[in-house]
């Protein structure tokens, strides 16, 4: 790849905002939230689940963790094992100055690689559970899509592990917000124990209240689960979704509909989904016609930025010409009017031939 894409604008459709939480930012809580006061608030099965990783464990015996530290903790060989490290650094953010210091710090970096658009998923039930009230986690939503540079609205993870009762509960109080940030919803986390068709009617009454709809679906499980996703749920794109690979008439289908799939190569890689970026489906499900975005997921966890994703496309073989087609996805299939699309799609179009000077357009 000759051009340097680094200050091309670009979008995010699927980052999580505790998965992007600069490594500063994280610093700041540790030191604000010492570790063995945070492990001492957690709940009895959250203490034993992390003691059971040695990424968790090993972290939690220091006393002043530093930068290494905190990659070293980052570094995980099975999705339960991420998972659980997710759960860990939810504790650090316990108040509405730690929640204002996540959004804050999230937006300014986005805006520093050159994202002039992100739909940011949060995972707002992990943050009421802290006791932040749900009012004051809107402010400081409304507070981060007013960062100049960068147009930002937020998806909410409903987040499956809670079970459609609770996840409906949710949907009902963020309704009842009226927050015009949050424009959609998602479900996140443990996949393969609580599958899409259980959300059916959470969906359903999402939809009817004009909210857009993704779902994390063909990650932890096959094409039967993206399948669900499509009839039982209607969503409009698919989080992840890279398991239709393994379904010829899912591959079918989605090119033939349009409907867009949000990949995540690292993410699939360090979640262990695929052993590496040459045995990840991308390449085929472009090749097969499959509206594809790129996404970094969650990048502090995962050791990425944008960027370097779509430099990993230009190293599996992509030219300038299709990985441009998917920048311009990024655009492209947002939840965004038309005329709004087209801006960006225009600013794409603007900034491609002119060099970067200084991190920055000439």
């Amino acid at each position: 790849m000759v051009r340097d894409l680094s200050c091309i604008p670009k979008s995010e459709l699927h980052l999580h905002l505790r998965g992007a939480m600069p490594l500063k930012v994280f610093l700041d809580l540790i030191r604000r939230h010492p570790t063995e006061r945070v492990i001492s608030s957690a709940s009895e099965a959250h203490r034993h689940l992390f003691h059971r990783y040695a990424n968790i464990d090993n972290f939690c015996a220091i006393r002043s963790p530093t930068s290494e530290d905190v990659r070293a903790l980052f570094r995980y060989q099975t999705f339960e094992q991420f998972l659980a490290t997710w759960t860990f650094t939810g504790y650090f953010v316990r108040d509405k100055d730690d929640f204002r210091r996540l959004v804050q710090g999230v937006v300014h970096s986005l805006r520093e690689q050159a994202v002039v658009y992100a739909e940011i998923t949060v995972s707002i039930i992990e943050y009421l559970q802290m006791g932040i009230a749900l009012v004051d986690i809107a402010d400081c939503l409304t507070e981060g899509c007013q960062v100049p540079g960068i147009r930002v609205q937020w998806i909410v993870d409903l987040v499956r592990d809670t079970g459609p009762e609770k996840a409906h509960c949710l949907l009902r109080d963020i309704i009842a917000l009226r927050c015009p940030v949050i424009i959609g919803i998602t479900l996140g986390g443990s996949e393969h124990l609580f599958p899409p068709a259980a959300f059916r009617d959470v969906y359903a009454d999402a939809r009817d209240r004009g909210l857009c709809l993704t779902v994390h679906a063909g990650e932890a499980l096959g094409p039967a689960s993206i399948w669900d996703a499509i009839r039982l749920l209607g969503v409009q794109r698919v989080g992840h979704g890279v398991r239709a690979v393994e379904d010829p008439v899912l591959v079918a289908y989605l090119a033939e509909h349009e409907i867009p799939l949000e990949v995540c190569l690292t993410s699939n890689i360090r979640t262990g989904i695929y052993p590496s970026y040459d045995a990840h489906p991308v390449l085929a499900l472009l090749n097969a016609g499959v509206p594809i975005t790129i996404n970094s997921d969650d990048p502090a966890f995962f050791d990425t930025q944008l960027t370097q994703e779509l430099t990993i496309l230009s190293n599996l073989g992509l030219d300038e010409t299709r990985v441009r087609r998917i920048i311009e996805n990024g655009f492209r299939y947002a939840f965004l009017p038309p005329g709004q699309i087209q801006a960006y799609l225009d600013s794409v179009d603007r900034t491609w031939n002119r060099p970067c000077i200084d991190g920055g357009l000439q």
